[in-house]
């Protein structure tokens, strides 16, 4: 996410409009919590869920398609988790293998 994009989002969160530095920050600091939560251990998983929404997005001015993948299970706890997100323009049906076997190699790498 750009610094701007963080900007304007935290201005309208916060009702004010911070500095350019403050946006930085926020910015690393979000992408720091993004990939700990990429990489966090999933530990067993009983059920498996996954969903697809379409949605239409803005890209340089133009409205395209766009297909968010989403991979949730449940724990033996009967917690809920959302396991992964994947977001990608254009026909999804050959996105599903990519998105479950890139979660699956990291986990496997993870418990070598």
């Amino acid at each position: 996410m750009s610094t701007r994009k963080v900007e304007a989002i935290t201005e309208r969160l916060c009702g004010k409009a911070e500095s350019a530095t403050h946006g930085s920050r926020a910015a690393t600091l979000l992408d720091e919590v993004l990939e700990s939560w990429r990489n966090r251990p999933l530990g067993p998983i009983v059920y498996l869920y996954l969903d697809a929404r379409y949605e239409k997005v803005r890209i340089d001015g133009q409205i395209r398609d766009a297909t968010v993948l989403m991979a949730s299970g449940m724990n033996p706890e009967g917690k809920r988790l959302i396991l992964g997100v994947s977001v990608s323009l254009g026909e999804q049906e050959l996105r599903w293998p990519e998105f479950l076997q890139s979660r699956w190699n990291e986990e496997r790498q993870m418990c070598s």
